[in-house]
C-alpha cells in the first residue's frame, strides 16, 4: 500500500474523530470557544488530507515508518476515543 495513501487517510480519521463531534454539538445547540475550535479543527483536517491526496504524487511520496506508525495510532486512539465517548453518552 502507498505510504501516501495511509499518511492521508490517517489524517481524515483524526479530522472526522475531532470535527464530528463538535458538529453534532454545534447543530445540537451547544455552543462554546472550544467546540467551534473543534469543528475548524477537524474540517481543517479533512481539508488538509483531501489536498494532499489530490496534489501529491504517490511515488513521490516519502514518510518514515516512525511517522506513519505515530499517525496510524492516533488516528486509532481518536477513533476509540470517539467511539467510546459516543457510547458513554448513550
Amino acid at each position: 500500500m502507498e505510504d501516501l495513501y495511509i499518511y492521508t487517510g490517517s489524517f481524515v480519521v483524526i479530522g472526522a474523530s475531532i470535527g464530528g463531534p463538535a458538529v453534532g454539538s454545534l447543530i445540537a445547540g451547544d455552543r462554546g470557544i472550544p467546540i467551534l475550535l473543534m469543528a475548524i479543527g477537524g474540517a481543517g483536517m479533512l481539508a488538509t488530507g483531501g489536498y494532499e491526496l489530490l496534489r501529491t504524487d504517490p511515488e513521490e511520496f516519502t514518510a518514515s515508518a516512525i511517522v506513519l506508525l505515530v499517525l496510524v495510532g492516533s488516528a486509532c486512539l481518536s477513533f476509540l476515543g470517539t467511539i467510546l465517548s459516543v457510547m458513554g453518552s448513550s
